[in-house]
This record gives C-alpha cells, structure tokens and sequence, in this order.
C-alpha cells in the first residue's frame, strides 16, 4: 500500500473540474452505463476511465462529452493518475464473477486516502464505514455527490489511508498466519522443577528449538529451588507472553506441584514435562497427533533411552548429536505407531483436557513421588480409555534427577510408603517391565 500512500505531486490528468475516477480492467462486468448515467447527472465533471476496455462496449460512452478513455497505462503511472482523481470508483455490474470478488483498487484508492463509490459488492459492503456502497443507479448517483462534498477533508483522508495500510498484504499474511496458527489446539506443557537448574535450562532450550508448535504455553512450577531457578524462571518469562511462572513456597512434591501447573493451564491438550527432559523435533505434534487420531486413547507418553517401562527402546548414542540423529531414525521408521502400555512413566505425557476434567487432578497422597503415575493411569482406564507410547516421538530423559539425590534408605522408604498407598487403592502392585527385546 505504500506505493499509493505516498503523495504523487505529478497528475497525470489535468483538469480545472472535479474528476471522478476509475483504473483498472474494463470489461464485460463493468457498468458502462452506470458511469453514462453519472456522467450525464454531474456534466459539470470529468470522468475519467483508466485501462484496458477490451470486452466493454464503450461506443456510447465516447460520445459522452465528459467520459474520457486513456486506455491501458504503465502500473507506475496509476499513482499519477489517482492523484488527478477528487472521488474514485468501483462501477461493477452484480454478476456471479464480481459478488465473489473483492478488489485490490479498492485499499489502493483508500491508501492515497480518496473517497470511493461502489456497486453493492458483498466483499465491499462489508467495510461500509470506509466506502460509499451504492444497490441502485439513483443511490450511486447520490453517492457520488456526497463522496465529492468529503473532499478536502483531512481528517476522513487520513483516516482512509491509515484504515488501508492495515489491509495490506503484509497485514493479510499476519491476519492469515493468525488464523492458521489459532486452528492448531492449544497445548499447555508443565515443567516442574525443583533444583538442578543446568537440567532445566537444557529442557528449556529443546522445547523453543524443537517444539515447532504455533499455539504453545509453557507453564513453569518451582518447587522451593535453592540454587537460582526461580530467578532464571522469572528472567526467562520476563520477555515470553507464552510462559508462566508459578513459584511455591515449600516442596509440594511431585503431584502437588504439578496439579498447581494443571489448575494455571488453559490448553486443550496438557503435558507433564520433567526438568530433567530434552525433546526432539516435532514431539508435541507428534503426541496430539496420536490423540486426535484414536479417541480412545485417553494418555499417551514418548519413547524414550532411561525408564523401567514399556516407553524404554534399545537407542544408543554418546552426545545429544547422536541422540537427534538415532531418536530420527527411530521415529521415522515407526510413524504412526502406538505401542499399548499399562503405565505411562510421567517423566513425559499428554492428556486432553476432557481427560483431566473426567480423571481429576494428580493424587497428593503421593508427596514427593512414586506411583502417582501408576495411579493416574489407572483412573484414565477407569474411564474406558487407554494408556499407549507414541512410537514417532522420543524424548531424552536423565531418569530421576531429584530422586538420585535423595540417600538410598530415604528413597526406599518413599517407595515403601507410596506402594502402600496404591495398594490400599488398587490391590496389588504389578512391577514395570520392559517391552519385549529391550534390555
């Protein structure tokens, strides 16, 4: 637009009368006689007609005394020519072609800031405040007299060309880019951490590089850190409109604090992501893919190289280099692929909103870990849906970073205490066991 936005000192039609003004293609679905009746109501004026009128009859209209033809002009020379123009026009016939058409010219005119007359085209009618849109030849007539009475207006000019150079197509690509990235579902994912600040900021890094997700929230929950990571956290989201940051007080524990993750999450889709994680391209497609593709599945978890369950493959690599190269060959050897699983380890997983309301949030009996995911997976196939490993995404996972710093007999006793818990709930526990050739 702001090639007709910039004022263009050089008319290219001169005239002491008003002009009324038009360029563009003049063909069969141009209302030749439209512009004749003008023409014939305002002979104090000059109509001037700018383009190609290949398929118009204009024999009648060349008669006319004040309709003048310059034929088809350089696209350089039309700012030129808008220049000279005191009202612009769009004399479209209503035909099958025009109702489905809404025409550049029209934020051209409206960028140089001119008055513009109209047929009652459905597009244009739609920004009724910026145009004159005429249904009739007497109401276009009428039209004409009142857009020429707005001449001069300063004010109405800036408004028109300001209005312009926000429908240009960069501001259409935005618009479209908007509207594309808004039909993607909204995914929340949750990192809780707690501690091991180096962890969490690799975890951070992968999900901006590889996530490639354009409707993202990144809910981030610490649990009392002491070693810096709520001043990271705050700092990262500072700039982030996408993130959140929840601090707590104290040590919820691993359910607690994600279920404050759950409660702040506004997407359609939730992830329980640890801080000891590093994903690879595309996994959040890759999870809400598997979901929308199998209604029945109601929690889903990645492959992955470092855990006691069925999401455990043989994948050997020495630096994170290997591990995108390896996790790729993986993945895209098995698209598509959902591999059935009692348990998904939380380490990892997506569940669907209308999952988390049926189910509930995570169970804080569990304090600081182990079996809330055995129990959560257990209440999603309560509700008739199933629990499966999507085989096309991997995720790296450090295996219990918080845990393995807790001493053997304190971990042990965690253990003890939580499988009692599950088994006062759900009878006795069935140990994880990997699939079968993974070792």
């Amino acid at each position: 637009m702001a090639f007709f936005s910039t004022p263009c000192k050089h008319k290219l039609y001169q005239s002491e009368r008003p002009v009324v003004g038009y360029y563009g293609a003049i063909s069969e679905w141009f209302d030749m006689e439209l512009v004749i009746a003008s023409a014939r109501a305002y002979p104090e004026w000059d109509f001037v007609l700018v383009g190609n009128t290949f398929g118009c009859d204009t024999e009648k209209a060349e008669k006319q005394p004040n309709i003048y033809f310059t034929g088809e002009v350089p696209y350089t020379e039309l700012p030129g020519y808008l220049a000279a123009f005191d009202v612009c026009t769009i004399p479209f016939q209503l035909i099958e072609l025009t109702l489905c058409t809404n025409p550049v010219k029209v934020y051209e005119y409206l960028a140089a800031g001119k008055p513009v007359v109209t047929t009652a085209m459905p597009e244009l009618q739609l920004i009724s405040e910026m145009v004159h849109v005429a249904d009739n030849e007497e109401s276009y007539i009428a039209a004409l007299s009142s857009a020429m009475d707005e001449v001069g207006d300063a004010q109405l000019a800036d408004e028109r060309s300001m209005w312009a150079r926000q429908h240009d197509w960069a501001s259409r690509a935005a618009q479209l880019k908007q509207a594309i990235d808004e039909s993607y579902p909204k995914v929340s994912v949750i990192v809780l951490t707690y501690n091991n600040l180096e962890l969490t900021q690799a975890c951070l890094s992968s999900i901006e590089r590889f996530s490639d997700y354009p409707n993202l929230e990144l809910i981030l929950v610490d649990n009392a850190s002491s070693d810096g990571t709520p001043d990271f956290l705050q700092k990262y989201a500072a700039d982030k409109e996408h993130v959140k940051v929840c601090l707590n007080d104290e040590n919820l524990g691993f359910s607690a604090g994600n279920n404050v993750g759950l409660a702040a999450a506004t997407g359609d889709y939730l992830v329980i992501l640890n801080n000891d994680t590093f994903v690879t391209q595309g996994w959040v497609h890759g999870l809400v893919r598997a979901l929308k593709r199998d209604s029945s599945l109601g929690l889903v978890g990645p492959v992955t190289n470092n855990i006691g369950n069925e999401a455990r493959i043989n994948i050997y690599y020495s630096n994170m280099e290997q591990m995108a190269e390896q996790a790729a060959q993986y993945t895209q050897s098995h698209a598509g692929e959902v591999y059935p699983a009692r348990c998904a380890a939380f380490f990892c997983v997506m569940f669907s909103r209308e999952t988390y309301l049926a189910v509930g949030p995570m169970d804080e009996d569990f304090g600081v870990g182990f079996f809330e995911d055995d129990d959560y997976c257990n209440r999603v196939r309560q509700l008739g849906l199933k629990v499966g490993v999507v085989e096309d995404v991997f995720v790296h996972h450090h295996l219990s970073a918080s845990f393995n710093k807790l001493k053997a007999g304190a971990k042990q006793a965690l253990f003890e205490r939580n499988k009692a818990i599950y088994e006062s709930k759900w009878g006795e526990w069935q140990p994880h066991t990997y699939r079968p050739g993974v070792n």
